[in-house]
């Protein structure tokens, strides 16, 4: 009888302690700037016009077309952003214009209007896309580039430019 009456102590002890609880807090912060990603993918293009008449057909039509959605841009953004494009012009074999670069965009609704279309490009930025509200993630931008073409200036040869394309967060 002994060792029952030990255990009911020994419950009733546990049952009569005082509860004893402390409460801490922990904050946990995080700052996020604004930030913002251009990938270009087939952000090089060429092409060769021939002897089998597609030089003749592009002269005669004033233009060479390259392939569409070359280069394509995807565009990221936690904010607002703008993208901007510019041109350092032509090397070869004459001093051809850098406004016989032109560009368009078919891609998302944030394009600018003028981009819709072909638009010569110059050494001077020009806006591409504005768009003001909450960020985008892979906003897919496939843009073509077109050569303008004149027989009386254009002599044989490879005529080279490059493009800069430029992505900017607004100020928040």
């Amino acid at each position: 009888m002994l060792c029952a009456s030990t255990n009911l102590l020994m419950v009733r002890t546990v049952a009569d302690a005082a509860s004893d609880s402390e409460n801490q807090a922990s904050q946990v912060a995080l700052t996020i700037p604004a930030g913002a990603y251009l990938n270009i993918i087939d952000d090089s293009v060429f092409k060769s016009l021939g002897e089998d008449g597609s030089a003749e057909q592009a002269f005669d039509a004033g233009y060479v077309e390259f392939d569409a959605g070359k280069p394509t841009l995807f565009v990221s953004s936690n904010t607002g952003l703008m993208l901007f494009v510019k041109s350092s012009g032509f090397t070869g074999p004459y001093p051809k214009a850098t406004a016989d670069l032109m560009l368009k965009d078919a891609g998302s609704q944030h394009v600018n209007g003028m981009f819709r279309q072909y638009r010569s490009l110059s050494a001077q930025e020009q806006r591409i896309t504005r768009h003001y509200s909450e960020g985008v993630k892979n906003e897919e931008h496939p843009c073509q580039y077109k050569i303008l073409l004149d027989y009386a200036k254009d002599i044989p040869g490879t005529y080279e430019a490059t493009v800069i394309f430029t992505l900017s967060t607004l100020a928040i």
